[in-house]
């Protein structure tokens, strides 16, 4: 077996949490390696969504740090609109998911992130006192990397049940998880003709479950950059009437930049898939994908404006919005999330909306409940009782099923990604367990990374000098 060297942190996954974990530690001084098994960062960050929940209810960042600087660098490339306020989201921001990639590699490199692509995390390695690395399956086979403190953003909390932790799986009453879905990209689309139609059909542009917002018309979604477009119902309907829709959803979404001809797409979906088994993957991925076939089919056929309409980039992989959640010395509720509550060593806030997407497919839907004020997010939720020197940042973190609707969220996952980093640099520099961190320690270094952990500044701000990015290239 290849042995590598020994690194301070190792971080396995390099998707929305992993990268910024990644780039975090490095910044704050570990030599860290980030083991990622595609050729490119950001994993669900640059599925082609909209960045969501940046902000809350009334219009106060939880993105700060290295997450929010991405987000600025991204506007003088082109790669993303300024945040705007949304009554269901908090905010919307459209991002190019090809621009957001280079960019979020950039800043890797950059930080002195040592970078193992093409790769995948086996297990976790333990020694006499706790995991002492990594084993990875790469093209030249199985190699060991050694690392003072590990931190997992698989997305399915893959190193922290290896190396014992405990956790739970979807709902708590029957292990169900939310539903799988591809979001993709066509192009060839003309808007107008399409915010034509809506214009001349109104019931067929549905505001949202938890609209909260007033009018739902095509002049307020064209005069906010962003924003998502919630229609088609009766389209659908009348195709699933003519035997062209089998896929169960009742509207489709439409992630838009301005000036641009081509759309995100997000409405395919497959239920009853467990994220850790290979053969319930595959079944997504097939299913899925071929849902895409009948949804262009769809738009080509029933929406004006997408009738040369054709697809230009699909996602690496499905997505997967649910598995394991380890169980951390907190466990976030519901309550948590929906009354803002802060807590004392909270190391990130949260105000991607409450989103759980029903396990059952006879219903299709989903209940999606606005934060009007941001949530703290305690550091103890991404630390797994009984194991040391491990962190845990994105989705698997301690929360409950309904929880994690929210904490799935892109901006969420990138807070968390962000705190995890910081925690393990400063576990391994100090050669300390991370149980034994004091967290006004963990929130001081986040504070200089920029981080927000209180609530206090608007959308309709400046970015403050700690993000602002004055020359990207």
């Amino acid at each position: 077996m290849y042995v590598r060297d020994t690194y301070d942190v190792a971080v396995a996954g390099g998707g929305t949490a992993g990268a910024v974990a990644a780039i975090a530690a490095a910044r704050t001084g570990a030599r860290t390696l980030l083991v990622e098994r595609y050729g490119t960062l950001g994993g669900a960050l640059a599925l082609g969504m909209n960045l969501l929940g940046a902000a809350d209810g009334e219009g106060y960042w939880a993105l700060g740090g290295i997450g929010r600087e991405l987000v600025e660098r991204l506007r003088p490339a082109g790669g993303a609109t300024a945040a705007s306020t949304d009554p269901q989201f908090g905010s919307v921001l459209a991002q190019d998911p090809e621009v957001l990639k280079l960019h979020l590699l950039d800043l890797a490199v950059g930080a002195g992130v040592e970078l193992l692509l093409h790769t995948t995390t086996l297990d976790v390695v333990q020694g006499p006192d706790g995991p002492a690395g990594v084993r990875v399956v790469t093209k030249r086979g199985i190699e060991f990397a050694g690392a003072r403190v590990l931190v997992d953003c698989t997305g399915d909390a893959d190193l922290a049940a290896s190396a014992g932790a405990g956790f739970t799986v979807g709902r708590a009453s029957d292990r169900r998880t939310q539903p799988a879905s591809r979001i993709f990209r066509v192009g060839g689309v003309n808007m107008e003709a399409v915010w034509d139609y809506l214009r001349h059909h109104p019931d067929d542009l549905e505001p949202p479950k938890g609209w909260t917002g007033g009018r739902y018309d095509v002049e307020r979604l064209r005069a906010t950059p962003g924003a998502t477009i919630e229609a088609f119902g009766a389209l659908i309907k009348r195709a699933r009437a003519a035997g062209d829709w089998t896929i169960p959803r009742y509207r489709l979404g439409l992630y838009t930049l301005p000036g641009r001809h081509d759309v995100g797409v997000n409405v395919t979906r497959t239920h009853g898939v467990d994220g850790t088994d290979p053969d319930d993957l595959t079944r997504a991925e097939v299913e899925t994908s071929l849902q895409m076939l009948q949804v262009v089919a769809f738009l080509r056929g029933y929406v004006p404006g997408f009738e040369e309409a054709h697809i230009v980039s699909t996602p690496y992989q499905v997505g997967i919005r649910e598995t394991r959640h380890v169980r951390g010395g907190y466990v976030l509720e519901q309550d948590d999330v929906l009354s803002g509550r802060d807590f004392a060593d909270q190391v990130g806030r949260g105000a991607y909306p409450l989103d759980v997407h029903d396990v059952d497919a006879r219903r299709g839907g989903s209940v999606l409940r606005p934060i009007r004020r941001s949530f703290g997010i305690p550091m103890r939720c991404l630390l797994p009782e009984g194991v040391s020197r491990l962190v845990v940042g994105g989705r698997p973190i301690s929360a409950t099923h309904e929880a994690a609707g929210s904490i799935r969220g892109q901006a969420v996952c990138m807070v968390t990604g962000h705190a995890a980093g910081v925690i393990a640099a400063l576990a391994a520099k100090g050669e300390r367990d991370t149980h034994d961190l004091d967290p006004d320690q963990v929130r001081a270094t986040l504070r200089e990374q920029g981080a927000l952990l209180e609530r206090g500044e608007h959308i309709d701000q400046p970015a403050p000098d700690s993000v602002r990015v004055l020359d990207p290239a």
